[in-house]
């Protein structure tokens, strides 16, 4: 058993168990199988929670990372969170193909209303010897904000669905879930539902980048069977056995922006989250570790507060 298994054992077996882990509401066969370890664990693993019971800044920092990276994550994760390996390789391809969907339809979206992807916006003149100057686009301020803020809401939508910590150990309707004799049957609907959206986004994003291709490789200025009436969906399919590797060179970029945004940005902008500073260290959501950690303690307070009352009421 780690450390944070032991700490957190140690945090939850006593005072500190939750309403919701009242083994008298459990059947005998699950209470036998699932620890008190796991109903404090889970819920906070699907939540992704910043802060265990007994961790350090250090261990919390880690765990967060470790259990919640897309890629990392898929063989780092915590023995108990509720994601596992083959869960998140598909929440990572979901990811992916929502990405390169919303990216291209950025750029369709321009030619479509006759914007000029590449007209400036604002722009950053350095003093330096060789006068650097950096343009930023319209194409670039469209995809830093529409297309990032929809594929983050994206990705928090379907790791949500996909832990369903409401019918896991430790959830509210953890009884009802288990009210056949497959153990935890219904923790599996959200795990069904990822698949067959991950699996449509897939579809739309393909038929895009097919789109996108055809008009580069045919140097049209109208999207096909949108704007240019006479394309069908059949021409548009036909066409791929005309396409070579260069007519998807868009995608060579898109696979590097990928990279860099999980390994540099993502680290990067999670560990603000992680930090607090964005929520004054006090807000719900944006308050960080730093919020999870005192509500965690009012919450220990009011519990040995009640206990003392309780001690003093039985003398």
């Amino acid at each position: 058993m780690t450390s944070m298994d032991k700490n957190s054992a140690s945090a939850s077996s006593g005072g500190n168990r939750s309403p919701h882990h009242n083994l008298k509401n459990i059947p005998a066969q699950w209470s036998e199988r699932v620890t008190p370890l796991e109903r404090t664990l889970v819920p906070k693993f699907a939540a992704r929670a910043y802060h265990l019971p007994g961790n350090s800044l250090c261990g919390d920092w880690m765990q967060y990372m470790l259990n919640n990276h897309p890629v990392i994550g898929i063989c780092c994760h915590h023995r108990l969170h509720p994601l596992k390996t083959r869960q998140r390789s598909v929440i990572l391809l979901g990811s992916f193909a929502f990405g390169v969907a919303i990216t291209n339809v950025c750029y369709l979206w321009f030619i479509a209303t006759g914007r000029d992807a590449e007209e400036e916006v604002f722009s950053i003149d350095l003093n330096t010897p060789d006068s650097a100057h950096y343009s930023v686009t319209a194409g670039l301020v469209m995809l830093v904000t529409v297309g990032s803020g929809l594929h983050t809401v994206f990705d928090r939508f379907i790791w949500s669905v996909s832990a369903c910590r409401c019918c896991r150990a430790g959830g509210t309707f953890e009884t009802n879930s288990i009210n056949s004799p497959r153990r935890g049957r219904w923790q599996d609907v959200g795990t069904y539902l990822v698949v067959l959206l991950v699996v449509l986004v897939i579809a739309a994003a393909t038929f895009i980048v097919i789109m996108r291709a055809k008009m580069d490789n045919e140097g049209q200025t109208e999207i096909p069977y949108i704007q240019d009436s006479n394309t069908t969906l059949t021409d548009i399919v036909d066409s791929v056995k005309d396409f070579t590797i260069e007519d998807f060179s868009f995608m060579k970029a898109y696979c590097i922006e990928f990279a860099v945004s999980l390994f540099v940005y993502y680290p990067f902008f999670e560990t603000v989250l992680f930090s607090g500073v964005l929520g004054c260290f006090r807000l719900p959501g944006l308050g960080g570790r730093p919020y999870e950690v005192r509500k965690e303690e009012k919450k220990n307070n009011g519990r040995s507060g009640a206990r003392r009352v309780s001690a003093v009421e039985m003398t």
